[in-house]
């Protein structure tokens, strides 16, 4: 890959990040004619983007918009509606971007993946993937680790500069408050790269930092099975320039798996409690929601996790516990192997979960008491009546009070019995920089800071309700694309954002 030595460290667009975002933000950059350096903090060696961690779907819109309308709804006015619509407008072209500017002819349309299909403009929404999946929840021709490949070839076939082990420490600001550079370490130097127009930070949220997640997220301990390297530096970096912070609160949730490594480090997982039957409880014993959510892996599960009791000072469903059977043990690993850490070679789950009983994680016993009381919960015995009143209803065919689908109702009866943990948290935060419709990053006062965009994860513009599987990577794609068509257009003759690009435009 083409370099640009230390002394020559003066280019056009830094970005800080290299995911979906970076990728999209250097290949629009170089495709403009314009030299651009990425910086990447973490070693070739140890790269996990969330976008190689993820199922490596991405969000589309066969509309514009309706898709406007769609995102807007989601968005619960967390998000002005001009923000929603630059980013469902760009997400309607993400098809031909892929295929002429990635190069990936692959895309397979999955099916079943809008969470909110009662929202206005739903029906516009499609999630591509590459490698011909047509199934919600298949197991990807490769997953994320695949979509990154196609992504990091884009990026090297046009010998772009992405600096590796080089995180960024401080943006650089002029006297009348433009940005107009970073300052790096590089190889372990310090280093100052000069960006004649602007910076783009694209290097995620702050799901490794406790101290943030404690205060900003709605409840905590909350715990992600993303990027480790997403430890809020970009926030910092932001806030250090003068951003204001938008939705911090928020985040791409649901019920994960926190466990320990023999080392003593995390592991987060997320956790597949499908096929039925699954009963969750809360820590004493008893069941408070519709198991269904969780069971599809729609990321609204985790707002009721979120619960607190003023009388007894806790979260009582922090964390929550799901009991299955020995049928269910069988049927394969309770995690996604295709995606996280797995995916990644972080861990091996065992395919039929054994080394993760023999290892405590997953909690075995021979009654659903035995089994409760081992988990920690409070009450077994309420727990064992939870599970007997379920099988029940299951067996008279009676109405789930919490609204189970008749189909789901597949009672626990096949000893041994397992119960897995449960705790709030998800792939990644959102919350961050707050941002316009152009991807330029806003002060305190909503005044655009000169010279500063932000593009995924990293105040990624979505809000209460995530729209569709690949939303993640969807946001990314498309912003990472209009930031750096915006900082380019200021003193260059490109286009702006929203106009068709032309092949003169375009560097191939």
């Amino acid at each position: 890959m083409a370099t640009i030595s230390a002394a020559q460290l003066d280019v056009d667009l830094v970005i800080v990040g290299y995911g979906a975002a970076g990728v999209a933000a250097a290949i629009t950059a170089h495709d403009l004619g314009a030299s651009v350096v990425v910086l990447e903090k973490n070693p070739e060696a140890a790269h996990t983007p969330n976008t190689r961690m993820s199922g490596g779907m991405v969000m589309t819109v066969s509309d514009g918009e309706l898709g406007a309308q769609y995102l807007n709804a989601c968005a619960g006015g967390m998000v002005p509606a001009e923000i929603s619509a630059a980013w469902a407008h760009r997400a309607a072209g993400l098809l031909d971007w892929f295929t002429t500017r990635i190069g990936i002819t692959d895309l397979a349309v999955a099916t079943g993946n809008v969470e909110h299909t009662e929202l206005p403009g739903a029906g516009s929404v499609r999630t591509v993937q590459p490698g011909g999946v047509n199934e919600r929840l298949s197991a990807a021709a490769g997953g994320g680790p695949a979509l990154w490949e196609h992504l990091d070839a884009a990026v090297r076939s046009r010998g772009i500069d992405v600096r590796w082990s080089s995180p960024a420490r401080r943006l650089l600001r002029s006297a009348d408050g433009r940005i107009t550079g970073v300052e790096a370490e590089v190889d372990g130097v310090a280093q100052i790269i000069s960006a004649r127009n602007g910076v783009v930070l694209a290097c995620g949220g702050y799901e490794f930092d406790e101290d943030m997640k404690r205060d900003f997220l709605r409840a905590y301990p909350v715990h992600f099975y993303g990027n480790p390297g997403n430890d809020g530096d970009g926030v910092r970096m932001a806030q250090a320039a003068g951003a204001g912070l938008w939705h911090m609160n928020q985040m791409i949730g649901r019920g994960v798996g926190h466990f320990t490594m023999d080392d003593g480090t995390p592991l987060n997982l997320l956790i597949a409690i499908n096929p039925p039957g699954y009963v969750i409880t809360d820590g004493a014993g008893r069941r408070f929601a519709n198991e269904h959510a969780q069971a599809m892996l729609r990321h609204d599960f985790y707002y009721s996790l979120l619960e607190y009791d003023p009388a007894t000072k806790q979260h009582p469903r922090i964390p929550c516990y799901w009991f299955f059977d020995e049928r269910r043990r069988r049927e394969g690993p309770i995690t996604l192997t295709h995606i996280g850490a797995v995916a990644v070679g972080m861990y091996d789950w065992s395919p039929d979960n054994q080394a993760e009983i023999d290892r405590g994680w997953i909690i075995c016993g021979q009654t659903i008491r035995e089994v409760a009381e081992a988990a920690g919960i409070s009450d077994p015995d309420e727990a064992a009546r939870s599970v007997a009143a379920y099988n029940d209803m299951c067996a008279e065919g009676s109405a789930d009070p919490f609204g189970r689908p008749a189909d789901t109702m597949v009672p626990l009866l096949e000893p041994p019995f397992y119960c897995v943990p449960l705790w709030p948290g998800g792939s990644n935060t959102t919350g961050g920089p707050k941002r316009d419709q152009h991807g330029r990053i806003l002060d305190a006062f909503d005044v655009p800071i000169p010279g500063l965009y932000g593009a995924g994860e990293l105040g990624q513009p979505s809000g209460l309700l995530y729209p569709a599987d690949g939303s993640n990577l969807s946001e990314a794609f498309c912003f990472g694309q209009i930031a750096v068509e915006h900082a380019l257009s200021i003193s260059r003759s490109v286009p702006p954002d929203g106009t068709p690009r032309t092949p003169q435009h375009l560097r191939h």
